[in-house]
């Protein structure tokens, strides 16, 4: 029974360690401080992105709308947008 916790344990770890080593803020595929986007959080198993020119309106013209992307594992995904009151 104690191998099992070993094995578990171990593959949890290796599985961090992956996934840290291919976070692209530590890879070449960088986003920060480029044009499309600045890197808001970085965490060791993944950064969040977000766009910070090019905005969209929203359909009633109350809000900016910015994308944000995820990076993780050599890749960005979009996720939810963030929506900033216009002033």
């Amino acid at each position: 029974m104690k191998r099992i916790h070993v094995a578990i344990i171990v593959s949890l770890l290796m599985t961090i360690a992956i996934l840290a080593i291919t976070n692209p803020e530590y890879g070449r595929y960088k986003m920060q401080d480029y044009v499309e986007g600045k890197m808001i959080h970085n965490y060791i198993i993944f950064s969040i992105y977000q766009q910070h020119s090019g905005y969209t309106l929203s359909d009633d013209g109350k809000y900016r709308i910015y994308k944000r992307y995820i990076g993780i594992a050599n890749g960005f995904y979009e996720i939810k947008p963030l929506k900033v009151k216009q002033e």
